[in-house]
This record gives C-alpha cells, structure tokens and sequence, in this order.
C-alpha cells in the first residue's frame, strides 16, 4: 500500500491495493481484504462527518463538523482516505487542517482546545503562537487495522510537504483514550485504579514523540463508565489526550509505526 487514487469524476484511476488480513473464519481461513487510498472526496461528506463526530466524541455537537468536512474535502490532494472501491464509504481517513486557520470550524476546535489545556495553556500557546501548525484529522471504524495508518501518514507528510501553506512545523495530534474506573462502592484500594488505554494502538508510540500533551474530559459527558460489565469492579470513561508533535520529528514517527506494526 502506498499510492492512492485521485479525484477522477467516475472514481477510476490506478493505485496500489493492499491485501489485509482482516480475520479468520475458521481454524484456517483468513479473509484477505484489499484496500485502496483515495483522496477525501465529495461523495465521501456525510461517512466523515460520522467519523469525525465520533472523533470528537460526547462534545461533537461543540463543533461545526459539516464545515470541518467542507474544509478537508476542498484542500485538494491533501489526506487521504481508505476504501474497498471508489463509490463505497470510506472505512478511515487522515486529513490536515492549518491550526490558525480563520474558518469558524477551525477556530471552535482551537478555542476548545485552549480551554481544556488547562494549567498547560500558556504552554501550549507559547509553543504554536507564530509557527506552522497543522491539525492532524484522524479517525477508522472500530475494526480496521492500524496498519493502513502508516501509508496515509507518509503520503501525507509528502502532500504538505510539496503543498504551498501546508509546510508545518508542529502537528496537534489529538488521541481517544479510556480511562478504566472503579465502582463507587469498590475497596479503597481498587478506588485507586486509573489505568488509561489507546483506543487507537498506534498512538501510543506517537507519544514516545510529542514535545508536550495533556489531558482533558468531555464538557458534555453523555455515557456514564459502566462499572458493572465484562470488566467486573471497573469501567471505561472516555476521555482524550493531546499530543503536540515536532515535523521534525515525523520521519522517525513513520519509522517507529513500521517497527511496531511490523510492516
């Protein structure tokens, strides 16, 4: 996997497909499923915005998406997204937008993201005032591997880089997480429990990168941890964690992906 298809009106075009193994059904039968990368595209608006509200997660409604959408479909040949054929939804996307962009899209995410750095606020800003910032788009649907990750990465670190005004010194990387809960009425001890996880694998070898990150909880908390499921006296509390990561630093990102995700 590595190239990906243009804009073409009919969805035709040449392309390397990538053959991943998406299961088994049996003892030993694998599904072998072949993905393709296209650029963002108009008839892709509404399977992104779905995407992107589920990035955004309980504060989606915060946010103008459909212009967040607008916008990524309209950077040409910048991002790219994952599909079976041209005409289908997509199943993932990796997209950029300029952190200090003046579209109202843009600028509900930074004052959102200003607000929840918290006692990391003056850090932050004194680290992005000034400078090329990018504001990495990610998401997949729950059962696609990180392994197509990697390409849409590299390829869109080429598109900024050969693409007037794309040129970014810093990318904001923000990163679903849970946070496994005790019950109310656990042991002191178990109360103490406050394990995070990656909702997404690769992004925790993105951090090993980051030159700052913090965390923040939803304004609109709409799903209470269940502590009474298949994780016995804990729950999960989704949350989120903001990486700030060095363009200088995205070559070794890429090369770390493929160690880990053995490609």
């Amino acid at each position: 996997m590595g190239e990906k298809r243009g804009r073409d009106s009919d969805g035709s075009g040449s392309s390397d497909e990538g053959s991943t193994s998406d299961g088994s059904l049996g003892s030993n039968e694998i599904v072998n499923v072949d993905f393709e990368f296209f650029d963002p595209m108009e008839i892709d608006f509404h399977a992104m915005k779905r995407l992107l509200q589920a990035a955004f997660g309980d504060d989606a409604d915060m946010f103008d998406v459909s212009g967040l959408v607008d916008l990524v479909i309209s950077q040409r040949a910048i991002g790219s997204t994952v599909k079976m054929d041209g005409d289908a939804d997509p199943y993932a996307f990796l997209s950029v937008v300029d952190y200090h962009a003046q579209h109202a899209c843009v600028a509900q995410m930074r004052q959102y993201l200003d607000k929840k750095a918290g006692r990391r606020a003056a850090e932050l800003a004194g680290l992005l005032q000034g400078r090329r910032v990018g504001w990495l788009l990610s998401e997949r649907v729950i059962n696609m591997p990180p392994q197509v990750v990697v390409p849409m990465l590299r390829m869109l670190l080429e598109e900024t880089k050969r693409t007037p005004g794309f040129d970014f010194e810093y990318f904001v990387l923000v990163c679903p997480m849970y946070r496994e809960v005790a019950a109310e009425d656990a042991d002191e001890d178990d109360k103490a429990l406050d394990v995070d996880a990656y909702a997404h694998a690769e992004d925790e070898f993105i951090e090993e990168f980051a030159c700052l990150k913090f965390d923040y909880r939803f304004s609109q908390l709409r799903r209470v941890a269940d502590a009474r499921n298949s994780f016995g006296d804990a729950g999960l509390a989704p949350s989120r964690r903001c990486l700030v990561l060095p363009r200088a630093q995205m070559g070794a990102v890429v090369a770390r992906l493929e160690e880990v995700l053995e490609l």
